[in-house]
């Protein structure tokens, strides 16, 4: 915690934050999520991370994050889930307009045998808003999908993700520019330290304008169990683009998350994240319910 703090600190230069995260407890661990994701989360993080999962889980969260939303719920099994998630981007200074994207989903995942290898499916209809300056708004419906491939061993996990398959791309009111939302590579890793600690590292291998900029996305973050109805998270991420080419440089962003479980399976989400004093600061609650 004392080393993330200290970053923050010495950070000198001001940048936004990525997309807004879907998914509280990913959020809480910076996103370093994509070889941990095993709730209905996974759906949007790694569909093959559900083969791993709980056999059931229901989440229901919201995020906010400098100008920035997402509401996300969404039912899982290990063989099928069922999403809805919206994002939603506010207006912003480097001609990128606002978009509202409803994303209805319905995941599948097939393990191959005994090989500790899991493959996943999230298809998705998008139904995006865009609106321009003056107000004027267009709306269109897009098919997209993401795939996944999760690797299970003794000591963790190692998961792939390719995000906005068919790139689905929305007009803008006037006919000037369209808003795409860019494919997304993402690879991670997790180890179990202990039973009750698990270290993630996830790196983006793809760049992707967002309504900060260009962004390729970097996260370290950690998920600890040390009570016995508590959990703990927190995390790092940076955006490793450059600001030579239209990035937004490199500045940290540092998140801390934790769970509570109120009774039973049902369980209380919360995070925040942090950076710099113009912008990359947020919070995200919820609720899941797993057994």
């Amino acid at each position: 915690m004392t080393v993330l703090i200290l970053i923050l600190l010495t950070a000198a230069r001001v940048h936004a934050q990525g997309d807004p995260p879907i998914g509280v407890r990913a959020a809480g661990m910076a996103g370093a999520f994509t070889a941990v994701a095993d709730d209905a989360s996974a759906t949007v993080w790694n569909p093959a991370g559900l083969a791993s999962g709980r056999f059931f889980t229901v989440a229901l969260d919201g995020s906010s994050f400098d100008g920035q939303s997402a509401r996300f719920v969404g039912m899982a099994t290990p063989p099928l889930g069922l999403t809805y998630y919206r994002s939603a981007t506010g207006g912003v200074g480097n001609s990128r307009n606002s978009l509202v994207a409803h994303n209805v989903g319905v995941s599948l995942v097939q393990s191959l045998g005994d090989t500790g290898v899991a493959v996943g499916t999230t298809l998705r209809l998008v139904h995006g808003v865009t609106s321009s300056p003056d107000a004027a708004s267009l709306s269109a419906s897009k098919f997209d999908a993401d795939v996944g491939v999760m690797v299970s061993g003794g000591l963790g996990q190692i998961g792939l993700t390719v995000r906005n398959l068919t790139q689905p791309s929305f007009e803008v009111p006037g006919g000037a520019s369209t808003i795409r939302l860019d494919r997304r590579v993402r690879g991670g890793a997790a180890v179990h330290l202990a039973s009750e600690i698990t270290i993630a590292g996830d790196v983006e291998f793809t760049k992707a304008t967002t309504a900060s900029g260009v962004w390729r996305d970097v996260a370290v973050g950690m998920e600890s169990h040390p009570f016995q109805r508590a959990w703990l998270r927190t995390g790092v991420h940076w955006n490793t683009a450059g600001g030579g080419s239209g990035g937004t440089g490199a500045a940290p962003i540092a998140a801390l998350g934790a769970s509570y479980t109120i009774r039973g399976g049902l369980a209380a989400d919360a995070q925040a994240s942090v950076g710099s004093a113009r912008g990359n600061r947020g919070w995200g609650v919820g609720v899941r319910v797993s057994f």
